[in-house]
């Protein structure tokens, strides 16, 4: 009995390692020949899914000519509409009722600055005083030679203070007196008083139009001399907007045109003041000029954009710019569907598409990026 149970486990001993044997090999075997197969095994695989057609979808689009608007966009900058450099044409020392530095505004009217006077205030008084003696000397021989005229040239005499403006000169009745005037030298010293006051008011700068200093090139207590330049200052209620616009749309732009403008994302509306006669040599563009409305704040220096939009002036097909690949050319949709390399003439261009004139109504044309695509692939249109 004993002996039997042992010939029993033997035998199923041996059937388990017979078992492990042969998968052992059979694994072995299996390693071994995907080891030294492995490139037969990869060739197959990639034959078989290259063969597989793989269908293409396209959007396509019918060409349509017509006179389309064309709309042009650029970035502008906000320049002053006016902005000059103020020097003083006197010798002296600078003084200013506000502050002179960047960014100080002032009204028009306002004192700018002032250079110290009182040199000269006091010789155009002794000047005056010089005159006064020399109508005294003269007024009696007046009274003699011109009685009937006395009265106009004592009154002009009387008029005359030494601190307040002289009054205009009175007018002759006679060749005969003005003879006796000019020969006095009265009306000479006149003028050269009449030209010392004027230079006077070169002493003192009032502000010609509401604005802000940009530049200050002097200090409070400076010593000026003539031409040097004291502040820059703009006016800062003409602001305008400084565009580049390519020279080719130079003839479609008219002053007085209108454009949309953009500031972070807010719109506003300007018109064309003026059109540059000059291009800039880097860029080949030329300055258009835009007053913004008034509803909209803005500062020197800003950009903005600017949208302009006007009529194209001959029939041509519009193109988005997504489905034109290389040098100017596109895939015209042929009848067996398949796709065929076309060039396009551009006579201008936008932001998203290019207005070209050498395609007839009706072509399809793919209007979308193909990827591994070339002429007489077959495509499944997509309207």
């Amino acid at each position: 009995m004993k002996t039997r149970k042992y010939i029993i486990f033997i035998i199923l001993f041996l059937v388990l390692g017979l078992v492990v044997l042969v998968g052992s090999i059979s694994y072995q075997f299996g390693v071994s020949y995907g080891e030294s197969h492995a490139e037969e095994i990869r060739s197959s695989q990639i034959k078989n899914v290259s063969g597989v057609e793989t269908e293409k979808f396209a959007n396509v689009q019918l060409v349509i000519n017509k006179s389309y608007p064309v709309k042009v966009s650029s970035s502008g900058r906000v320049i002053p509409g006016t902005i000059i450099n103020i020097s003083t044409e006197v010798q002296g020392v600078l003084n200013s009722s506000i502050n002179l530095k960047k960014g100080t505004s002032f009204s028009r009217g306002d004192l700018l600055f002032k250079i110290r006077d009182i040199d000269a205030k006091l010789m155009l008084a002794a000047r005056k005083s010089n005159y006064l003696s020399l109508w005294t000397s003269v007024l009696p021989d007046l009274a003699t030679d011109h009685s009937e005229q006395y009265e106009k040239w004592y009154a002009f005499f009387n008029g005359i203070v030494v601190d307040q403006p002289l009054a205009d000169f009175p007018s002759f009745s006679s060749a005969r007196e003005k003879n006796f005037i000019i020969s006095r030298n009265l009306l000479a010293e006149y003028l050269n008083i009449k030209s010392d006051e004027y230079k006077l008011t070169k002493y003192q700068q009032t502000a010609p139009f509401n604005g802000s200093i940009i530049e200050a090139y002097s200090d409070q207590g400076a010593i000026v001399n003539p031409g040097s330049p004291i502040i820059q200052i703009m006016r800062n209620d003409e602001l305008e907007i400084e565009i580049p616009v390519p020279v080719k749309y130079m003839q479609q732009i008219k002053v007085g045109s209108k454009v949309t403008l953009n500031e972070n994302g807010i719109n506003f509306k300007g018109t064309v003041l003026r059109k540059g006669d000059f291009i800039n040599s880097k860029t080949q563009s030329v300055p258009v000029y835009v007053k913004p409305s008034k509803n909209h704040s803005l500062y020197y220096g800003m950009y903005v954009e600017a949208y302009l939009e006007f009529e194209n002036t001959h029939e041509v097909s519009r193109i988005p710019r997504k489905a034109v690949f290389g040098k100017n050319q596109i895939y015209e949709l042929k009848k067996d569907s398949t796709i065929k390399t076309i060039s396009i003439n551009v006579r201008s261009s936008d932001d998203k598409f290019y207005y070209v004139d050498n395609l007839k109504d009706s072509t399809l044309f793919v209007n979308q990026p193909l990827i591994n695509a070339k002429d007489n692939t077959k495509i499944t249109p997509v309207f």
